[in-house]
């Protein structure tokens, strides 16, 4: 692993518990949000998996806020410490360990969600097909974001139309009057 992935990724854990500490869910779907850049450039699978596994996080922790349990407090307490063990495991260089505290957060999960059937399941592959799209939306193309995040294409394209991201104008270039007036803002010239 590149050693600038790698110091991404300590970062995104050190920085995810403590927003899971602070109940700060905005914080939480930034730090799931960094570690795509990364994918769309090296795919890199280590930085897939934190994505896919804070964003759970954070969806089953949305779900969650209205009604706080002590249940909900020791899953919180589990996540945060196998965040840590991830962090730990990663700056040893040791990816079986790694992987395994995210499988235990995975697992943690499920357990907590029990009592809601399926919304676990639904939440892990809201999360692939939402940063799929993030990798779309950064210049990969759908089917290599699609089988980096292990879903198939055809869950992709449905939320690819909704998006309505390929409608969008990206060249769009400034008339030479606009590109005069930002040149003498730069310069400070009237």
């Amino acid at each position: 692993m590149q050693e600038s992935i790698k110091r991404g990724i300590l970062q995104v854990l050190k920085e995810s518990v403590k927003a899971i500490k602070r109940q700060d869910l905005a914080k939480l779907r930034n730090q799931s949000d960094k570690t795509i850049h990364n994918v769309s450039i090296y795919q890199d699978h280590y930085s897939i998996s934190i994505s896919v596994v804070i964003y759970t996080i954070l969806k089953i922790l949305e779900k969650s806020s209205q009604k706080r349990t002590k249940e909900i407090e020791a899953t919180e307490k589990v996540i945060t410490s196998e965040l840590k063990n991830a962090r730990k495991a990663l700056q040893k260089d040791k990816p079986y360990l790694f992987s395994k505290s995210l499988r235990k957060i995975i697992l943690t999960l499920k357990q907590l969600d029990k009592e809601t059937g399926l919304f676990m399941q639904k939440a892990i592959e809201t999360s692939k097909v939402k940063k799929a799209y993030n990798l779309y939306s950064q210049g990969v193309s759908a089917g290599k974001a699609a089988d980096l995040l292990g879903i198939s294409k055809w869950d992709l394209q449905p939320y690819l139309g909704a998006t309505r991201e390929s409608e969008q104008k990206f060249n769009l270039s400034k008339s030479i009057e606009q590109r005069i007036k930002d040149v003498k803002e730069i310069f400070n010239v009237k």
